[in-house]
């Protein structure tokens, strides 16, 4: 092999050793895909229909622990540390979005005849506030949970008198390890919690319509 032969070859290695490893550097400089999130209700939306009170309730945006409240998924292994996702997002804020859930679970309800997110034309008969305490996925050695807290009360408006109130500290087992299941507990928990609730201001509303007759 001549030495203009040697060289063309030593060139072409360098080339290709070259491009491999540029490659090899592209290919770790580009980030995991993001994956996004929401909690839903499972399909159909199985919703217990009351009998309609004349009443308008005005729902509240619900305050949430500042922990949570970004758009990065929380996992934890104690109480006392949080984790943060880089790349399992929620498409919208858990604040906004348990809000949404409970205004629709309740909107198909039907337990009173008007829901309300501002004020209109009528004056709402109550306010319901609360705070998101938890949405998370705990992790316990081998074992996944799914952890949804939520305090909820209702006030006559205009009053700071609290009139009715609902709170739940729940967990869920996670078979599957990984985020979307996760997801799909915490819907499970909230979807329970939601009729309970439901059914709760039905009771209250029928108790306070006998109180006033």
């Amino acid at each position: 092999m001549t030495k203009k032969a040697r060289q063309t070859l030593s060139l072409l290695i360098m080339t290709l050793l070259l491009i491999t490893v540029t490659k090899s550097i592209i290919a770790c400089a580009v980030p995991p895909k993001e994956h996004f999130f929401m909690m839903a209700y499972l399909r159909p939306l199985k919703v217990k229909k009351f009998p309609t009170h004349s009443l308008v309730l005005r729902i509240k945006p619900l305050d949430i622990n500042y922990a949570y409240d970004k758009e990065k998924m929380v996992y934890r292994y104690s109480q006392f540390e949080f984790e943060y996702y880089h790349y399992q997002l929620w498409a919208v804020r858990p604040q906004k979005m348990i809000s949404d859930l409970l205004r629709r679970y309740l909107t198909e309800s039907e337990v009173v005849s008007r829901i309300v997110t501002k004020f209109t034309e009528r004056t709402p008969d109550y306010e319901l506030s609360g705070e998101v305490l938890a949405v998370e996925e705990l992790d316990s050695g081998d074992s996944w949970f799914a952890h949804l807290a939520l305090s909820l009360h209702m006030t006559a408006y205009g009053s700071d008198k609290v009139v009715w109130s609902y709170e739940f500290d729940d967990k869920k087992p996670v078979h599957n390890k990984a985020p979307v299941y996760v997801v799909k507990a915490l819907s499970e928990i909230f979807e329970k919690h939601a009729r309970q609730i439901a059914e709760n201001l039905d009771e209250f509303f029928n108790k306070a319509k006998g109180k006033n007759q």
